[in-house]
Order: structure tokens, then C-alpha cells, then sequence
């Protein structure tokens, strides 16, 4: 008897775990909808003609989708220009970024000297200030050091820490996620705190590093502030200010302008898609201690 009550209990448990299940997963699948419908509306917007265009949210789903639009919005602009100039500023500036903030995050979290927490707390305070705070002086030095119309006031700062307070806090709490142990038997073994750092905290780090990167990667290659302000060659401009241009010259024929958007997201998409996993794990690892 005993027997039966508990496995009418048991499956009755079973069966509300299912219930429950089902229903979180619907409620997935529609936020996760909600989220997606934008990009489906970019997509199908790129692929209509212009008689389609006319008529509306009347037709949603292109009849003949006009993949060409792709090809000729990247016509429309020096899209290949474009392209290699985003490339070198997102490249180096990534590199910079990644290197300023292991090593600073290295020296916050692992190296014992005077004032390290109180700088600590200074550096995290740069995280309040405004871009647009800073951005006369910043234009006044760049001017003078001859920089202004060249992509170096968009690289140079990300060697040097430039606006990567964020990426050093993430970074420093995965080293403190790194056991002592490690770097004090590499230390009795005669490793230096250089050697520490390449051989045992960076092969450790990847998925802090990935997702350091990412973050990094999305922000150069979306940004469009910087740019604009520094770069007045147009054989220099970026993806971001060339679609800009695009809009100023091509804003009414929104497939084109939807076609354009859909190319230069595309790059960021497939990156997060491939590291997606290293990336969850870097945001999870970062936060085991302060």
C-alpha cells in the first residue's frame, strides 16, 4: 500500500515538472521571439522590392526575395574600404585592449604594492566619467601630437588601458578565481611574475580573455562617436560612419538601407555564435570572488 501511495506521489511529481517545464519553455520560445522578430524585419525589409516597400506592413514576407539588394548596397559605398579600415581599428584595438587589461588585472589581483586597492578604486571610478567629459582635452592633446584626421587616437589608447576599467575589473576577478597554489609552487620553482603570467594565468584565462575580446571587438566595430569626432578623411572612415553616409544619400530606399545594416552586423553575430560557449563561461567564472 505504502508502495502505491508513493509512486502515485512520484509520478505525480513527475508530471508537474513536465507541466512546468513545457511552460517555461513556451515562455522562452515568445521572449526569445520578441527578440529575434527585429532582426527577421531587417531581413525580409532587405529582401523587397520597392512595390513591396510601398505597400506597407500589408506584406510582410517578400513574394520574390530580391537577394541582389545585398550586392548593390555594397555598390552604393566603397563597402570594401570601408571594411579593411573597420578591420585594422577593431584588430589593433583589440589586441591593445586585451593586453592592458590581463596586465593591469595581473598586477591588481596577484602583485603586492603600496596603494594598490586605493588605485584600484580610482581606476574603477573612471568608470562613471562620460566620454564626452574628456573630450576636449583629449581633442585639444590630439591636436597638438598631430593625430586628429589618423586612426591612432582610435588604437593607441587601447594599449594603454584607454576606457578598458570595465574589461580590468572582469579580468581581475577570474585571476582571483585562480588558486594561489599555483603561483606560489611556480614561484618556489623559480618562475618569475612574468612567466607566471604567460605560462600559468593566461592559459587559465581564456574564457575571461574571450569574453574581454568580445565585448571589445563589438564595441569598436559598432562605434561610431569616435570616428566621427577623429576622422576627417573619408578613405579612413569606418563601417560605422559609411553607413551614416549611406542614410544621408540612400535613406528612403530602406531594403538597400536594411541590406547594408544586415552586412555590417553580420561580423558580430557570427563571432558571438562561435564563442558563445567561452563566453558564457568567462561571465560566469568572473564573479566566484571579490
Amino acid at each position: 500500500m505504502e508502495a502505491t501511495v508513493v509512486k502515485i506521489k512520484y509520478k505525480s511529481r513527475k508530471r508537474r515538472r513536465l507541466i512546468t517545464a513545457i511552460i517555461l519553455h513556451i515562455v522562452l520560445i515568445a521572449c526569445s521571439f520578441v527578440f529575434v522578430f527585429p532582426f527577421l524585419w531587417m531581413l525580409f525589409t532587405a529582401l523587397k522590392t520597392p512595390a513591396e516597400l510601398l505597400q506597407g506592413i500589408q506584406v510582410f514576407f517578400p513574394q520574390t526575395p530580391q537577394w541582389g539588394n545585398f550586392l548593390l548596397a555594397m555598390q552604393r559605398i566603397p563597402f570594401f574600404l570601408y571594411l579593411k579600415n573597420s578591420l585594422i581599428v577593431v584588430v589593433l584595438v583589440v589586441i591593445g585592449t586585451v593586453f592592458s587589461a590581463t596586465t593591469a588585472a595581473y598586477a591588481f589581483a596577484k602583485l603586492r604594492w603600496k596603494g594598490r586597492d586605493k588605485w584600484f578604486i580610482v581606476m574603477l571610478a573612471t568608470m562613471m566619467l562620460p566620454i564626452q567629459v574628456i573630450l576636449i582635452p583629449t581633442y585639444v592633446m590630439y591636436n597638438w601630437v598631430g593625430w586628429l584626421g589618423t586612426r591612432l587616437p582610435l588604437i593607441v589608447p587601447a594599449f594603454f588601458g584607454g576606457g578598458a576599467a570595465f574589461y580590468i575589473f572582469l579580468t581581475r576577478q577570474f585571476f582571483l578565481g585562480v588558486p594561489k597554489e599555483l603561483t606560489e609552487s611556480a614561484i618556489i620553482d623559480g618562475a618569475n611574475h612574468f612567466q607566471i603570467f604567460i605560462k600559468i594565468m593566461l592559459p587559465l584565462s581564456k574564457p575571461a580573455i574571450t569574453t574581454v575580446a568580445l565585448f571589445t571587438f563589438m564595441g569598436a566595430w559598432n562605434d561610431y562617436f569616435g570616428p566621427l569626432i577623429f576622422l576627417s578623411n573619408p578613405d579612413h572612415w569606418t563601417l560605422a560612419l559609411g553607413l551614416r553616409s549611406f542614410q544621408t544619400q540612400y535613406g528612403g530606399q530602406y531594403n538597400l538601407m536594411m541590406a547594408a545594416s544586415i552586412l555590417i552586423m553580420l561580423p558580430t553575430l557570427i563571432m558571438f555564435f562561435f564563442a558563445q560557449k567561452t563566453f558564457i563561461e568567462g561571465i560566469k567564472f568572473t564573479g566566484i570572488k571579490g
